[in-house]
């Protein structure tokens, strides 16, 4: 359940310096936050690697 750069240091598969490539404003940062740890609260997910799940855009 971790994002971007720090996903490597608790991945071994994932690819190493994985940076944004665009800038976001505080405010829109923040709201994703807010929204991303709804979905984590509702869904009732984990920390760890036997809580995983995949995302799908489409």
């Amino acid at each position: 359940m971790y994002e971007g750069c720090a996903q490597a240091e608790y991945d071994p598969h994932a690819e190493k310096n994985n940076f944004s490539v665009l800038p976001v404003t505080g405010d829109e940062n923040r709201d994703a936050g807010i929204l991303l740890s709804q979905f984590y609260t509702k869904n009732r997910l984990i920390d760890g690697m036997d809580d995983g799940f995949i995302v799908k855009i489409s």
